[in-house]
């Protein structure tokens, strides 16, 4: 909403509180004149207030709201028309077109209260509704206002029909009223204030007019009419007025007051009836009694159409909830049971396979390259490969089994009644080779799947998650082996599962036991025998074991998020070092140090709050940080890809590690965000010519790209000498030093830097 409206919110609640107290005023006032005067002034300003309200709330529906304030525009002319100040004392001079104008309000209320109704249904129960208030009401109007009017003496015909007009028009606008809360409800304030105006309309016609006769603005009747007046009037100032225009309030048979507004209306004829028949003569017992059977008979079908309501949303409750029930355990694109769904129904064949004493299987179908087929065919082939493996699981497999989605390219088939020990790697091998072909976008694209088995046999007690993630681990090990194979979880694995979880768990307690250190392996620039950089290459001091390589636990944290744990450390503890030596004069101001991080940290954007909270910590510049990755994490995971772009961003270097053992294109070193190539050791340990002609291209290319390169496995002279033939830049390996604790690096870069300069004298 707009500020404007914002100011003008509490402007409804002014203008009723104010005009209520001038309505309620006018009966005390003395002055004919001052008391017309005021009068018409709190009439005029109720169609005034509406067109304000329309200008302020800007409904989208505006020809509602119009035609109430054109009604009550009617009713203000009609009372000016009848009496109003500065005209001659004594009869109105034109009565005909006061009554006219007067009752020509009807009509457009009317119209006013059907057109909010517009596009809303209303219930056979609200209509119910509206006929039990019709006529609880029609009676009092038709015992003091209408059959007075009837039976009266002759008078001009204008005035005849006011007096008949008045009540019917209550009627209606009571009944059109009762009709519009069947369908809004009566929570919206705009609909509250438009029943209390048109409730009062009633009241102040049967209360008896003044002396100065019906036109004369005095009077509690009078009063109370200028206070249905100024509730229409408040209704369109307020900023519900706005939704109830639109037909944005929702239907609400059951809100609170809705019920009580037509039982209590409903037993007027009942209330009524007691008097007519102790009256020695009666003048409306047959009105009376006809209203008590009329409002009896429906307020009885009403009961029966609300049991009929209440008994269809139950039943329409349950299909939802028994709906929901259903999606909750079935995926939605292949109406298979979903993971929490084959969790229910393992649980259950595991208990049955247990009481029988038969053996149970489980399979994990993992189709192959889905992710491939989504970047090249779009996510509709994905999708439709995936719908097309569920149906030809559903018909490679037995009646007995069930086959299920657990998510993204994961599916499970439950099979029962294993017969033999290589029924199970028979079924799982099969299903590697689907005779499947998806159709999409005019190819015809062969899907091949890595199947893991697992089987709860003789009296091995497992649950449902445990065999799961027995399968799920054999469908990953037979992916990792190339995928369209499969992969039996027996003991075997489970013994190497078993210790992969020890050596997580002592490489978890050894973080907070600090066993873990950093080796740094200098890095020179190879024309001015200066030292550039250190690489920090994480070691771990196992209690028992002595050091253990990187490739000895690093893969196992890189099973789970303890890999970004042992980064974060990595990054800390190098950053600190490097700020230390820098204080020390050990470094030189320029000197950086290279961190690898894994693809799993990388993928995460806390990698970036990880890296500035390091550098922060050890008050480094970006630049004095050189990240490195493998060409596989750079190439497999877009995430890594942006993130490295914003690291660079940040101004530290970035590094692609090993180059030339992955598939990375010469044409891709253009677009990626890189400051630096190191070329593989495997092109100088081989020592072959190609080889040789092949890092002098890789160097070349490189600085066409304008990347620094570094040449890793400089282990022997020649090839020191061949990296300053081709223009290498930077040179790092066992010929210049090993990786070496802290405490040796001063002197391990003091020989590396002299042995390199004595080199080059040679």
């Amino acid at each position: 909403m707009s500020a404007r409206p914002q100011r003008w919110r509490a402007a409804w609640w002014l203008f009723l509180a104010a005009g209520s107290a001038a309505a309620l005023a006018t009966p005390l006032v003395t002055s004919p004149s001052a008391r017309s005067g005021l009068h018409l002034a709190v009439a005029l300003a109720t169609p005034l207030v509406l067109v304000a309200g329309i200008r302020l709330h800007r409904p989208g529906r505006r020809t509602p709201w119009l035609l109430v304030a054109a009604g009550q525009l009617c009713r203000a002319l009609g009372d000016l028309l009848h009496g109003g100040p500065g005209l001659p004392a004594g009869p109105a001079p034109l009565p005909w077109l006061a009554d006219a104008a007067h009752l020509a309000a009807v009509p457009l209320l009317a119209a006013g209260l059907v057109s909010f109704t517009r596009g809303r249904r209303t219930s056979a129960t609200g209509r119910l509704e509206v006929a039990i208030t019709v006529v609880s009401l029609a009676l009092p109007l038709w015992m003091h206002l209408v059959h007075p009017a009837l039976g009266g003496a002759a008078g001009p015909a204008a005035a005849r029909l006011r007096e008949l007009g008045d009540p019917l028009g209550d009627l209606l606008l009571i009944a059109l009223l009762v009709r519009l809360t069947s369908t809004a409800g009566l929570r919206s304030p705009a609909v509250r204030l438009l029943a209390v105006g048109t409730a009062l309309l009633p009241v102040a016609d049967l209360l008896p007019a003044p002396a100065g006769g019906a036109g004369a603005p005095g009077g509690l009747g009078a009063a109370l009419g200028l206070a249905a007046s100024l509730c229409w009037g408040a209704a369109g100032l307020h900023p519900a007025m706005r939704p109830l225009a639109d037909g944005e309030e929702s239907a609400a048979p059951a809100s609170p007051g809705r019920p009580g507004l037509f039982v209590v209306t409903g037993v007027i004829p009942a209330l009524m009836l007691f008097p007519e028949v102790v009256r020695p003569h009666p003048a409306h017992l047959w009105a009376v009694a006809a209203a008590n059977v009329a409002v009896t008979a429906l307020g009885i079908t009403r009961m029966q159409f609300a049991m009929r309501d209440a008994v269809e949303a139950a039943r329409a409750r349950e299909r939802v909830r028994a709906e929901a029930a259903h999606q909750a355990v079935h995926d939605a694109l292949t109406g298979l049971p979903n993971r929490a769904g084959v969790l229910q129904l393992l649980h259950a064949r595991l208990d049955l396979a247990e009481r029988r004493r038969r053996p149970l299987g489980l399979l994990v179908v993992d189709v192959d390259h889905l992710a491939r087929i989504n970047d090249e065919h779009g996510e509709l082939a994905g999708d439709e490969a995936l719908a097309s493996v569920a149906r030809e699981l559903a018909a490679a497999v037995g009646d007995g089994d069930v086959v299920g989605r657990l998510g993204g390219d994961e599916f499970a088939v439950v099979v029962e009644d294993v017969a033999g020990e290589d029924a199970l790697p028979a079924v799982a091998e099969r299903l590697t080779r689907l005779p499947l072909h998806v159709p999409s976008h005019g190819h015809l694209l062969e899907i091949t799947c890595s199947v893991g088995v697992a089987v709860r046999s003789g009296g091995r007690a497992v649950d449902a998650e445990v065999l799961l993630h027995e399968a799920v681990t054999a469908a990953a090990r037979a992916k990792g082996c190339g995928g369209a194979r499969s992969w039996v979880f027996d003991d075997d694995l489970r013994a190497e599962l078993e210790e992969q979880a020890e050596v997580e768990a002592a490489v978890r307690a050894g973080l907070g036991a600090g066993e873990f250190l950093l080796h740094y392996q200098p890095v020179v620039d190879v024309a001015t025998r200066r030292l550039r950089g250190l690489e920090a290459l994480v070691r771990w001091d196992r209690p028992g074991h002595g050091l253990v390589r990187p490739d000895l636990f690093v893969p196992v944290t890189e099973r789970s998020d303890l890999v970004c744990e042992l980064g974060r450390w990595v990054l800390g503890e190098a950053t600190r070092q490097l700020a230390a030596w820098r204080a020390e004069g050990t470094v030189d101001a320029d000197v950086h140090v290279a961190v690898n991080l894994s693809g799993r940290h990388l993928a995460r954007r806390g990698v970036l709050d990880d890296v500035a909270q390091a550098l922060a910590a050890a008050d480094l510049p970006a630049h004095a940080l050189v990240l490195e990755a493998t060409e596989t994490v750079l190439m497999e995971h877009e995430d890594v890809l942006d993130t490295m772009r914003r690291l660079r961003a940040s101004g530290v270097g970035l590094s692609l590690d090993d180059f030339g053992t992955g598939y990375t294109s010469l044409e891709q070193l253009r677009t990626l965000p890189l400051d630096t190539l190191k070329v593989d050791r495997g092109f100088l340990v081989s020592g072959t010519a190609a080889d040789r002609a092949l890092v002098g291209l890789l160097v070349h290319c490189a600085h066409v790209f304008g990347l620094q390169v570094v040449a890793e496995g400089v282990e022997r002279e020649e090839h020191l000498a061949l990296l300053r033939e081709v223009g290498c830049d930077l040179a790092q390996g066992y010929l210049l030093s090993r990786p070496v604790p802290a405490d040796a690096v001063a002197r391990a870069v003091r020989e590396a830097t002299a042995d390199l300069g004595a080199l080059g004298e040679a």
